[in-house]
């Protein structure tokens, strides 16, 4: 059986002075409340890269907004263009970004350890900058209006969710403000699971029998 740390039973706090129980008790709180907000935080979105998806589809969802079969290439015309958000039906979205479907391969590597960084919650940031198309709709118009097209080169940010044994993106996020990879960050990818120990508030709430 595994030896518990002395400081990770209740045992080991009630034996402590009066003034030490409070401080802990107050400590153990904050730490039960952090972990309910980070769960509300995470219902749309994991609150790490390359965790399970709550949606299987996920990735059949970006693949099908983001790179679809039939991308025109070398071309900014707005009828082209209308055909296409019409055949994939996604008049209803303001703005939308596509890659040519032969960047798939190095699209889905920005979510592995060779192709990203982790940005915040889901996303990973790719390591190198991509070509790819934005276009814009005006939603008053209807009928696929299209306000413009532009030809953008920047690191992209996709979310990123276990699908299967895979890591992969679900999500395409905008980068206004051209951000660049940390390397100070971890890479994405799916992680080795197992081996670590629990940690002292798990095992005191989980497993009081321990102490």
């Amino acid at each position: 059986m595994q030896q518990t740390r002395p400081y990770c039973s209740w045992k080991y706090w009630t034996d402590q002075a009066p003034l030490t129980q409070l401080f802990m008790m107050a400590v153990l709180v904050l730490l039960l409340l952090t972990f309910g907000l980070s769960l509300t935080s995470a219902e749309d979105g994991n609150p790490k890269p390359c965790m399970r998806a709550k949606h299987n589809n996920a990735n059949n969802v970006f693949l099908k907004r983001h790179l679809p079969e039939g991308v025109p290439v070398n071309t900014m015309d707005q009828n082209i263009w209308g055909a296409l958000l019409r055949q994939i039906k996604t008049c209803g979205r303001p703005t939308q970004s596509f890659f040519h479907v032969s960047q798939r391969e190095r699209v889905e590597r920005v979510c592995t350890k060779s192709g990203g960084k982790a940005l915040s919650g889901n996303l990973c940031i790719s390591k190198e900058p991509f070509n790819f198309v934005t276009v814009r709709l005006n939603m008053d118009e209807g009928l696929c209006g299209i306000k413009s097209i532009r030809n953008e080169t920047k690191h992209i940010i996709l979310g990123c969710d276990e699908i299967g044994d895979a890591c992969q993106p679900v999500h395409f996020e905008g980068n206004p403000t051209s951000k660049v990879p940390d390397n100070n960050q971890p890479d994405c990818g799916l992680r080795r699971r197992g081996g670590q120990r629990p940690g002292c508030l798990f095992t005191m709430l989980f497993y009081p029998s321990l102490s």
